[in-house]
């Protein structure tokens, strides 16, 4: 009886500790793009003209992308997101070009996606947005119009496929490029899926009839034995 109540508890024990591990497997939210807040091009000028802009691409033939720096002009705030984050991209540097990025999602994920982004327009030019998967297609094909005197958030809620490659691309749709929508804040995150786990029900009646199978065969040695 004594070697039954040990392993009762060992089991018992077992299960509960299974079961915080099973609390910790939660969805993940992977962020898919890299500097989407243009900080990581060093720059002291209001603004510059620089193919040195981690993570993004443009069809500009000398591969230039413009940014600004806080403040320049008569710029809202500083940024969309803050003093001393102020950097943020002008889509069009001298003529219309488009600015994107591609990146490839995992096997593992939800297929629900989160997109989103900041925009704003010294003059109220517009911009067109797109989400071009892979496997899915246009996802998103949209002309939006930033409000003139400050930041707007633009969210959107996209269905994607498990290990296909997404380009999000942004352009101004006005040569001037005074007219050009400024973007912040980009963002495309995606939820991990957690690795599938069993239940710890399920897990308590394997461990209890291990337990059980063990504690006779104990009680049958220990009579043998008499």
């Amino acid at each position: 009886m004594k070697v039954f109540n040990k392993l009762a508890v060992a089991a018992v024990g077992v299960v509960l500790g299974f079961s915080g591990i099973q609390g910790q497997a939660n969805a993940a939210s992977l962020e898919m793009i890299t500097n989407g807040e243009f900080e990581q091009t060093e720059f002291a000028d209001k603004w510059t003209a620089t193919s040195n802009v981690p993570g993004w691409e443009t069809t500009r033939g000398d591969g230039k992308i413009e940014l600004w720096n806080q403040g320049k002009i008569n710029s809202p705030a500083i940024g969309s997101d803050g003093l001393g984050t102020g950097k943020h991209l002008e889509t069009n540097y001298f003529g219309i070009q488009t600015i994107s990025q591609t990146f490839t999602l995992g096997q593992n994920i939800d297929t629900t996606a989160l997109f989103s982004f900041d925009a704003w327009s010294r003059k109220g030019g517009t911009g067109t947005v797109s989400v071009i998967g892979s496997l899915s297609g246009n996802i998103l094909n949209q002309v939006f119009s930033p409000n003139g005197n400050d930041w707007t958030q633009n969210l959107f809620e996209l269905s994607v496929m498990a290990g296909e490659e997404i380009t999000v691309a942004f352009k101004g749709n006005q040569q001037d490029s005074s007219t050009s929508p400024h973007i912040d804040q980009v963002s495309f995150s995606v939820n991990e899926l957690p690795e599938s786990v069993p239940e710890p029900a399920s897990m308590l009646g394997l461990l209890a009839v291990g337990a059980f199978g063990t504690a006779s065969t104990l009680k049958r040695k220990k009579k043998q034995e008499a």
